[in-house]
């Protein structure tokens, strides 16, 4: 936008409405002038900027004294006098910089009284590609173009590239008014050699080559049609994937091909070489570092995170996904893609598919039919946090962007993968916590699979300052009061991850394997994100943990302009930090404004990873261009505390000024129009409404608790008692065959849910009930989950998630330290939990305070099977999820032929019937839209009893 005015006009007088706000930080009032064209809008953005700035200085100019009214100013130009009305604003004829405005007085002085400001023109700077140009009558010149954009890249005119999505040659050239230009040729190809046999002829990149004998490994990898027993491609492949490409309007969509191998790995293998002492090591294909404790784990293409797959909207995707596994099933979940025509696609074992045994392929074929930041994950057993997950990028055009004019950079290298880290497998993690006294608290965080682990430096620090205290008679430095002084006081190359063959810390707890030498934890490499100063860049954070462990991301010095969750458009907010809960997802924008340095990016666990388990927290480095390569010498330590607004908060409801809840956020209205969360959805009562309420219960889970050998009330020590989580207080039986292909040989009393157990006089909040859990409701209606967390047996956490649809979130409230659902029907029947019907956010991962609500509502447009559930992975496991059976099988797609099948080899077995665990089949209701699934205890408190409890509710906020 051009910053050039005709200041001639400007001698009329103008009048504006003025509204006096509090003044803003000089951040959040920066103007991005992009284009030299709309000048009356950028007139009226410095007019806007400058009110609400209200920095003023003595303008010496003449005001009304005299005037009774106290609302003219007099303002003199050319001998010509002006009479303005308060909230007027104009330019100055002879100085284009002075912007004058005519402001109230106030109690002492009440008269009229003109205001000038000069224009900051170090508030204005330009696009990629542009300069800024003084220009005769304009403050502060205009952005003219300089150079051609394209892929990312900026060409001088003159320069030329191959563009391989439409195979032309592109040149960047001026025309003779100098607006500049890219012609556009058709390709030249490289002549081929006569004697190429037809078996070795490929096209690639548009142009016929002839294959060499002997190739390259990664180019033979890159024929996805050819079969291998050894399809392990490299992070640099997936980089350069014909698919990752810039989208463009109207171009023709691809079939984008990949090829996932999963497979039993380890950290630190011998692929890492002499990783991190030398740091080239580091970088080499599957070396997978974590934080430099070696563990098995369960990975991709021997990545972790696995491979990226990054296309643009409307293209096919094609994943072969094989199983290496040694006796282990798995699948893929395409976390954020509904798969409204491919249901089968969704990667749920035992719902939309069986599992992909071992040795076996399963070929997933969906389009990219929703652009955002998403990700694939594993979604059977432990397998998310051993590894098996990546992120999911389906951009489009920029300029179809509703906030393309906020960044001017999207790159593959800003997507930011958080996630928790145990030291041992997930199994035995698992196995550990619930048939013993073993705890599930992650010890450490890691960005896109690696990180250094300080709490375990720090400590092993100390502890061998104590040993040499002991060992010597010598006085010896006392050791620093904290450990970021510990940290400060190691020599440089330490601190910089440099190579260094000396050994710092002797960690005498970790086993040698091999010849292979003990892991220096303090040189493992930071993951590092680069930018240029005077740019914005698009930011996307996935967060794929599999524990009890929400993440506060923030960076040192930079405001966080949050635009994006779960794949769906906000109105932009800036704030200091954000708050993501696993499945999450969110983009924000980092204006790269501040000095050229390096910068801290601070990942800080919350709830198991708090200060009162683990204290778990984890850095990046933010670094501009030009900055040496160096670590941030900004303090470190688990306590920091961004400034500014939190976003997401945890525990907590919409009101306080610091944080900001999800259900705060602001939906673009062009959801609208958008099946499955369209303005249907806000209508003042849903269709069918379902109150899903959770705690953990004291009941003996047989899977855990034997009832005559180890029952939760016999003598043990408090740690070998496992709690139950549950829903509704049913536990889902996972069937052995799968749900939507085998629809067929289903019956309704094969499902359950509470209300049809009720029928069958079965008290589930009394005895143990794990069946079938689906709740019905008929193609099109509108649902609305009342999600409740009565949060009386721990302080907790959980974030749910739904496949096959989005949804709205219309409301989130903690009312104390526990609450019931009997309490939140009543105030719901009294209309007292307000719902936001005004663009509410739209997301598919939502969080649900403790001792709190929080409401969903979706179209239930996308006709199939959708599981429901916690995404806190020990959880789900172990049937912290519902089944929602969308619509009649008629109206399911049908099932693709020669679908895999599987279930119970019995043969006295008649059908795969669910039950309780107590008292046989049972069948749900769907014919009680208003209350179905609420159930429950008969409990009925008087009106004067809940109103009293409302108004202590309200007290306690």
């Amino acid at each position: 936008m051009s910053v050039s005015h005709n200041y001639d006009q400007m001698s009329q007088p103008t009048k504006t409405t003025v509204i006096a706000t509090k003044r803003p930080s000089r951040t959040n009032n920066k103007m991005r002038v992009v284009n030299s064209r709309f000048t009356e809008i950028s007139r009226l953005t410095v007019i806007l900027t400058v009110l609400l700035q209200f920095v003023s200085h003595a303008s010496g100019l003449q005001t009304v004294n005299e005037s009774a009214e106290n609302t003219i100013c007099l303002y003199q130009e050319h001998n010509t006098t002006y009479r303005k009305e308060i909230g007027a604003v104009w330019f100055a004829a002879r100085d284009p910089c002075l912007v004058y405005s005519c402001a109230a007085g106030v109690a002492k002085d009440p008269q009229a009284h003109i205001v000038v400001t000069q224009v900051d023109c170090n508030e204005f700077y330009c696009e990629v590609g542009s300069e800024l140009r003084s220009v005769e009558g304009s403050c502060c010149g205009e952005c003219v173009r300089t150079h051609c954009q394209h892929n990312h890249t900026l060409y001088a005119v003159g320069e030329s590239w191959h563009n391989d999505a439409d195979c032309t040659l592109l040149e960047c050239g001026r025309l003779d008014n100098g607006q500049i230009i890219m012609n556009t040729y058709k390709r030249s190809c490289p002549a081929l050699t006569e004697d190429c046999p037809a078996s070795r002829l490929e096209v690639r990149n548009c142009c016929p080559y002839c294959r060499p004998l002997q190739t390259a490994r990664i180019e033979e990898l890159q024929d996805t049609d050819e079969e291998s027993t050894e399809d392990i491609w490299t992070a640099e492949w997936y980089r350069k994937h014909p698919c990752n490409r810039d989208c463009q309007i109207g171009a023709e969509p691809m079939t984008c091909r990949y090829t996932f191998v999963v497979e039993w790995y380890q950290t630190f293998s011998k692929a890492c070489y002499d990783c991190p002492r030398n740091l080239t090591d580091c970088s080499r294909p599957h070396c997978v570092m974590g934080d430099g404790l070696e563990r098995s784990i369960t990975v991709v293409n021997r990545m972790m995170p696995g491979p990226a797959i990054e296309v643009c909207e409307g293209d096919e995707i094609v994943v072969d996904v094989k199983n290496h596994l040694l006796g282990e099933s798995t699948s893929i979940h395409w976390h954020g893609l509904h798969q409204k025509k491919t249901p089968y696609m969704d990667g749920v074992p035992h719902i939309t598919q069986c599992p992909i045994t071992p040795h076996a392929t399963f070929r997933y074929t969906f389009p990219a039919d929703l652009s955002g930041t998403h990700f694939w994950h594993s979604h059977t057993g432990m397998q998310r946090g051993d590894g098996v997950f990546g992120a999911l990028i389906i951009r489009k055009p920029k300029a179809a962007e509703p906030h393309g004019g906020l960044y001017d950079f999207d790159l593959s290298e800003h997507v930011m993968i958080v996630q928790d880290w145990i030291h041992d497998t997930g199994a035995s993690i698992f196995s550990y916590h619930h048939h013993s006294r073993g705890d599930n608290k992650p010890h450490n965080l890691l960005i896109n699979g690696k990180g250094r682990y300080y709490n375990r430096i720090w400590a092993e620090a100390k502890q061998t300052h104590r040993r040499t205290e002991e060992r010597t008679t010598q006085a010896l430095d006392p050791l620093p009061k904290s450990q970021v002084d510990f940290v400060q006081t190691l020599p440089r190359q330490a601190r910089l991850a440099k190579s260094n063959t000396t050994k710092l810390f002797p960690v005498n707890s970790r086993q040698k394997r091999g010849n292979l030498n003990e892991i220096p934890l303090e040189l493992v490499p930071h993951q590092v994100f680069s930018v240029r100063r005077g740019f914005r860049y698009r930011f996307r954070i996935i967060n794929a943990e599999y524990l009890n462990c929400p993440i506060v991301v923030s960076i040192d010095g930079h405001n966080l302009t949050a635009i994006n969750s779960d794949g769906f458009d906000i109105e932009a907010m800036d704030v200091g930090s954000i708050v993501t809960y696993s499945g999450e997802r969110f983009d924000f924008v980092l204006n790269a404004n501040l000095e050229v340095g390096n910068y801290w990016i601070r990942l800080k666990g919350l709830m198991d990873c708090s200060e009162v388990f683990t204290s778990a927290f984890q850095v990046g480095i933010l670094r501009y261009e030009g900055a040496p390569d160096e670590e941030p010498t900004a303090e470190l330590s688990y306590a920091h505390k961004a400034e500014g607004i939190e976003l997401n908060v945890m525990n907590r409801g919409p009101g306080y000024p610091d944080t900001k809840t999800v259900a705060e956020m602001r939906a673009l209205p062009i959801y609208d129009h958008v099946s499955g969360i369209d303005h249907d959805t806000l209508k003042p009562e849903a269709d069918y409404k379902f109150f899903i309420y959770y705690d953990f219960y004291t009941k003996n889970n047989p899977d855990f608790h034997d009832q005559n050998l180890y029952a939760m009330d016999m003598e043990m020590t408090q740690a070998n008692r496992l709690y139950t989580p549950q829903l509704n207080h049913i536990t889902l039986k996972f069937p052995s065959l799968a749900l939507l292909p085998s629809r067929s040989q289903l019956k309704d009393s094969d499902f359950c849910n509470e209300t049809s157990l009720e029928n069958q006089g079965i008290d589930c909040r009394k005895e143990f009930c794990k069946c079938h859990h689906v709740l019905q409701v008929p193609l099109g209606a509108v649902v609305e989950m009342i999600i409740v967390d009565e949060g009386f047996q721990y302080y907790a956490n959980h974030p749910f998630h739904l496949h096959g649809n989005a949804f709205r979130v219309m409301a989130l409230e903690r009312l104390g330290e526990n609450v019931t659902v009997e309490m939140i029907k009543q105030l719901d029947q009294f209309n007292l939990l307000k719902r936001n019907l005004d663009n509410p956010p739209v997301k598919d991962t939502v969080t649900i305070p403790d001792g709190g609500y929080t409401i969903i509502r979706f179209e239930a447009s996308n006709p199939g099977y959708w599981l429901f559930h916690c995404h806190i992975e020990f959880h789900a496991e172990i049937g912290m999820a519902l089944v929602f059976k969308v619509g009649d099988d008629d109206e399911m797609v049908p099932v693709p032929e020669n679908f895999p099948t599987c279930g119970d080899y019995n043969p006295d077995l008649k059908s795969d019937s669910g039950s309780s665990e107590n008292s046989g089949s049972s069948k749900p209701t769907t014919a009680n839209p208003p209350n179905a699934g609420g159930g429950g205890s008969r409990m009925a408190p008087t009106l004067i009893a809940l109103l009293s409890s409302f108004v202590l509710v309200k007290l306690y906020r």
